[in-house]
């Protein structure tokens, strides 16, 4: 598999990840008030704690590659990213995907694109 390079680009993919464990985290929060014995419950919490697993798991791999600014990610974690970055809102889903598909995602076109879609051209 080819690496990510740019720490910007594995920066941008650490926020999309805490993003949606964010909301995973919600509606587990959410289901945890219902009926213990509901049995659509507990599946429910077990499939969300094997997601947000997953997400902790792949958002600690790319907090270690951050400072080397290069990431090979194995099949099934670029399907994890891909999904979470389909949640993501332009431009930040189409940086993931140009990453994720091979495509050189430099730190220049990161800030340049997000600081064009923040408020006051800033990076968020």
């Amino acid at each position: 598999m080819q690496a990510i390079r740019g720490r910007m680009i594995i920066n941008v993919m650490r926020g999309c990840l805490s993003e949606v464990s964010a909301t995973l985290k919600s509606l587990r929060a959410q289901l945890a008030e219902r009926d213990e014995g509901d049995a659509l419950r507990n599946g429910l919490l077990f499939s969300l704690d094997m997601n947000l697993a997953a997400i902790h798991l792949l958002g600690i791999r790319l907090m270690e590659a951050e400072s080397a600014g290069e990431v090979t990610l194995s099949g099934a974690e670029r399907v994890v990213l891909g999904m979470a970055g389909s949640f993501m809102a332009e431009p930040v889903a189409r940086l993931i995907d140009d990453a994720l598909e091979g495509f050189a995602v430099p730190d220049e076109r990161v800030g340049r694109e997000l600081g064009r879609a923040a408020p006051g051209g800033r990076l968020q």
